[in-house]
């Protein structure tokens, strides 16, 4: 089973769970387990490469809908989304042995496993939300947790001590965060630590970011400057990175006095350094020469 529909699993279970329909996304998930192994007209369809993933996932729903948990009918509808279609049944006879086997625990990926379960995880949590304005806030806030984190050390290692108990660091962000963000941040954040993600927490938390960004059609850049940047020139850059990733792109300022003067952008892999530090460095390389 892929890992990015192993993290969706993981957070649909959650989500069946606290709205108490847990054992029904089990029993609908082997109620469509054994349907396709008993009508083959469905198998075919759900199965046949030649059917794009959108189309069939329309018939999970059309088949589905006001039938199952609404759990079911999204996680079966991901799955037609990230898994080849030859491979749909296996899937979802591996996701229901999945809930069965791990219900209620939390299952901890190995690290190179860890950032896809995460963005999976992270793809159902922001599915959940009522809008782009709810989405918006989770951006900002885990853009947020992540300068706090880098500009505090003492609590980034907390956060990050192998040694301590998962139910430990969750308690401290607990106590830093609940009642202050919304309830979907909170969750991400506590993933993140129990999901085996604690080597670059501060990454961890901008690529978030960069995914509930992801969500509304934009894009994230972080700029570090110096300097505030004001609004104005805030939406000037803003327009022209649009132009250049051919994307909306919501602009994220980190003050660094160590840019010296200019800006370092980075959005996803694309980096543009202005800064004067840079144009120093190549002064001095220069003269070197």
């Amino acid at each position: 089973m892929r890992e990015l529909l192993a993290g969706y699993l993981a957070a649909a279970s959650e989500s069946a769970a606290a709205a108490d329909r847990g054992d029904e996304l089990v029993r609908d998930l082997e109620a469509l387990s054994a349907a396709l192994v008993h009508h083959a007209d469905l198998r075919r369809v759900l199965t046949d490469p030649g059917i794009v993933s959108r189309t069939r996932r329309g018939i999970v729903r059309d088949l589905l809908e006001g039938r199952a948990a609404p759990e079911a009918v999204d996680l079966l509808s991901f799955t037609c989304a990230v898994e080849r279609a030859g491979e749909f049944p296996i899937a979802i006879a591996q996701l229901t042995a999945a809930l069965i086997e791990h219900r209620g625990e939390q299952v901890v990926p190995g690290r190179v496993a860890g950032r896809e379960r995460l963005r999976g995880y992270a793809a159902r949590v922001l599915q959940e939300l009522a809008g782009a304005g709810e989405v918006d806030e989770v951006e900002d806030e885990l853009f947020r947790f992540a300068r706090i984190l880098d500009g505090n050390l003492a609590l980034r290692s907390a956060l990050a001590d192998p040694q301590a108990p998962v139910t430990t660091r969750r308690e401290v962000v607990d106590a830093l965060l609940a009642g202050r963000v919304h309830d979907a941040t909170l969750r991400l954040v506590g993933y993140v630590l129990s999901a085996g993600q604690q080597r670059d927490l501060v990454g961890t938390f901008e690529a978030l970011a960069a995914l509930a960004a992801e969500e509304r059609g934009r894009r994230l850049a972080e700029v570090r400057s110096a300097v505030e940047i004001d609004d104005a020139e805030r939406e000037r850059l803003a327009r022209a990175l649009g132009r250049l990733v051919e994307r909306p792109v919501d602009v994220r300022v980190v003050i660094d006095p160590a840019v010296v003067g200019g800006a370092l952008v980075t959005v996803g892999d694309l980096v543009i350094d202005g800064t004067v530090r840079l144009r120093l460095e190549r002064l001095r390389d220069a003269l070197a020469l």
